[in-house]
């Protein structure tokens, strides 16, 4: 079986293959992994749920037309979404199979402090750089990335790729998707 996954970084890549080896789907399969950077065609930060899925959604129609066969396309990002005044941290999965069904999961929130909203929307700055600068921790999304240091060290990245994938590949095998 090969599963595509739609960037290079390698906090995700190790995050989606953890969670692959953890999926009750595949304990049988044999896996290939297939790695690609493949652009969006929508901002670096997107600006809504929407844009947000369409942004993963892109990356795997990319993935196909570059010619890049896979029975599963995986991406994992997170961004942020404004309720009631205040901006949320969460994150999208999208798995597209084969035949060009797909689903999402959306994760939890976790709230941003107003620094770094201040910086995300008024400074136009990316998360990573905005964490690592606050947090004093080099390179933080090759590490355990901003939900982490939100939580407080609670919410480790790999714990969290391992569930976000379980809850999007659920729907191509679980029957209660097909009635």
């Amino acid at each position: 079986m090969k599963i595509a996954i739609w960037t290079i970084k390698v906090p995700k890549v190790e995050g989606v293959k953890e969670a692959v080896s953890s999926c009750p789907y595949f304990e049988w399969e044999e896996i290939e992994y297939i790695l690609q950077k493949v652009e969006s065609g929508v901002s670096d930060m997107p600006l809504s749920k929407e844009e947000t899925m369409i942004w993963a959604k892109n990356r795997a129609t990319n993935m196909r037309d570059m010619g890049i066969k896979a029975d599963y396309y995986v991406w994992l990002e997170g961004w942020t979404w404004d309720i009631m005044w205040t901006k949320y941290l969460w994150w999208v999965t999208c798995i597209v199979d084969k035949n060009w069904e797909y689903h999402y999961w959306i994760s939890h929130s976790i709230e941003v402090p107003k620094l770094v909203a201040k910086k995300l929307y008024e400074e136009d700055m990316e998360l990573w750089p905005v964490m690592s600068e606050l947090s004093w921790i080099t390179n933080i999304q090759s590490k355990n990335g901003a939900m982490w240091a939100l939580s407080n060290d609670m919410l480790v990245r790999k714990t969290q790729f391992i569930m976000w994938f379980q809850m999007a590949i659920s729907p191509f095998f679980n029957k209660y998707y097909k009635l």
